[in-house]
């Protein structure tokens, strides 16, 4: 049998982005009648990667629920009017207001595991509590787990991504489990000022699907615009802190999400 050239996550992620199938509904992701359960590395993660599929769920009464991993006080770390315990505050009532936007019940439909911002574990007992907690928010188990994709380089992306598959191996035989980038999709498309780790290669050909989230294009833009903290100057005092660029949300606002279909073990 013969065995694929690995290639590099740029080149990797571009043929998926060109070849994978398009989807016009759920069906092909989430089955006929199934729901979803996003985790969200940092609150926006879940606007700016699954938006479009959230809206979506929404749209049809779907089950969807997210769950976001860490307590997002990391983007403005010099902030004084935005100390810790208040910017964790302020970016749970932005994700709250982002799932409104996209139809979903912001006291029902949403939980924040609360981990360090820049600490997610994955691995230890702390890991092991969030997989449990995971397992609890997971009732009635959903027919896919979303999770960010294990290449994308951020330390919180990636521990999240090993938190969701040990839920995956947990949960009933056949959920299935998908991946969407975030940051790494600057390996496809290279962001200015963007520093990227040496580019990872990858053996096995992309699988998955793309959704075509035309129709919920609005709903999304207001969702991520709901998360101020991230995308506008509402934090005055720490010039250096976190700002999503616009070449990242022009990425984020295609007319097609991305769903890697990738293997729990």
């Amino acid at each position: 049998m013969s065995v694929a050239s690995p290639r590099r996550a740029g080149e990797w992620l571009r043929a998926a982005e060109r070849n994978l199938p398009l989807a016009a509904d759920l069906n092909p992701l989430l089955g006929p009648a199934g729901g979803v359960l996003v985790l969200a590395p940092h609150p926006d993660d879940e606007s700016l990667g699954c938006g479009g599929l959230l809206a979506a769920c929404a749209a049809e009464g779907r089950a969807a629920r997210v769950v976001v991993v860490s307590d997002g006080a990391g983007s403005h770390p010099r902030s004084r009017a935005y100390p810790p315990a208040r910017l964790s505050a302020l970016r749970q009532e932005e994700a709250r207001a982002a799932v409104a936007v996209l139809g979903l019940d912001p006291l029902r439909d949403i939980a924040f595991l609360g981990l360090p911002d820049t600490a997610v574990p994955s691995a230890g007992p702390a890991f092991e509590a969030a997989v449990a907690a995971l397992l609890r928010l997971a009732d009635p188990a959903p027919s896919a787990v979303l999770v960010t994709w294990r290449h994308d380089p951020h330390c919180d992306h990636a521990a999240s991504f090993t938190m969701a598959a040990a839920l995956v191996r947990a949960l009933p035989a056949g959920t299935r489990f998908y991946a969407y980038p975030v940051w790494g999709l600057a390996f496809a498309h290279p962001l200015p000022g963007f520093p990227l780790p040496p580019e990872p290669l990858i053996s096995e050909p992309p699988r998955g699907i793309r959704l075509d989230i035309t129709r919920h294009l609005p709903a999304k833009r207001r969702a991520v615009a709901a998360h101020a903290s991230q995308v506008s100057p509402l934090i005055t005092d720490d010039p250096q802190g976190f700002r999503l660029p616009p070449e990242a949300l022009a990425l984020a606002f295609r007319s097609a999400e991305l769903f890697l279909e990738v293997d729990p073990a």
